[in-house]
């Protein structure tokens, strides 16, 4: 006798003349940027896959808003009701793909955990997390005065360094060059000064909270004629390299 098998798939259309569906399988991935600086914008992927065999009905959308974070705007009809963005897909087909973006404005710094969810006849979820750091920005800025001096005249150097940035800035140090047609006289600031020669150097400032401001001043004595560059170098935790700022004073006779 010959003998046959039958696989189940084969049962099953030979008794019910047709084979079972499996029905809708809706998975959900999503990213976000690993890291973002104050201020800036972040948007986050989610997408929405049906790797069933059948369509899924009633696919509804969820991306919670962190507390720190604030939504400005979302694709593909996106709205946000309370702490969430919400996106009413509604049917998505069997083998079809869906990427719904949400944007938000990263106002604090901090860690943040994001997390997305998507509902049909069943329910998924999946998570991701972003890092919002500070930034320092430490700008230098020297002013003379007065300016021109006369031969053996004193002029004063303000230097003002400020924090601009959204970080503290730690370890701020200043040198200042002397040109060989000044001499020191004096030297204030927010840190202990030092000058040896043309070189007056001021402890580094160990912190320097953003918006504020520290002032220095160096006093000098003309000691020679001519178009002069008073030099300070600034450095810093932050700085790869150093910031250079020059200032000019015309000494005459």
């Amino acid at each position: 006798m010959k003998k046959i098998n039958w696989s189940l798939s084969a049962l099953a259309l030979l008794v019910f003349g047709t084979v079972a569906s499996a029905g809708p399988n809706v998975t959900i991935t999503k990213s976000c940027p690993g890291l973002r600086y104050l201020g800036r914008d972040a948007t986050f992927d989610i997408t929405v896959t049906n790797t069933g065999d059948a369509a899924a009905n009633n696919v509804v959308v969820t991306d919670m808003i962190p507390v720190g974070i604030s939504f400005t705007g979302a694709d593909n009809g996106g709205v946000r009701e309370g702490q969430r963005v919400v996106w009413r897909v509604g049917t998505l087909d069997a083998g079809k793909s869906m990427t719904l973006k949400s944007t938000f404005l990263c106002n604090t710094i901090g860690s943040f955990q994001n997390e997305a969810m998507v509902t049909y006849c069943a329910e998924a979820k999946a998570q991701c997390s972003i890092d919002v750091k500070g930034i320092p920005a430490i700008l230098i800025e020297c002013v003379d005065n007065p300016d021109p001096i006369e031969l053996n005249g004193n002029v004063t150097y303000t230097i003002t360094v400020t924090n601009q940035g959204s970080a503290v800035g730690t370890n701020i140090a200043l040198n200042c060059t002397l040109p060989a047609e000044e001499e020191h006289v004096s030297s204030t600031g927010p840190t202990q000064a030092s000058a040896q020669g043309k070189s007056i150097t001021f402890a580094p400032l160990a912190t320097l909270a953003p918006k504020a401001k520290a002032t220095y001043k160096v006093t000098v004595k003309g000691i020679g004629e001519g178009d002069v560059r008073f030099k300070v170098e600034m450095k810093s935790d932050q700085m790869d390299t150093p910031v250079m700022e020059t200032e000019s004073t015309r000494i005459y006779q």
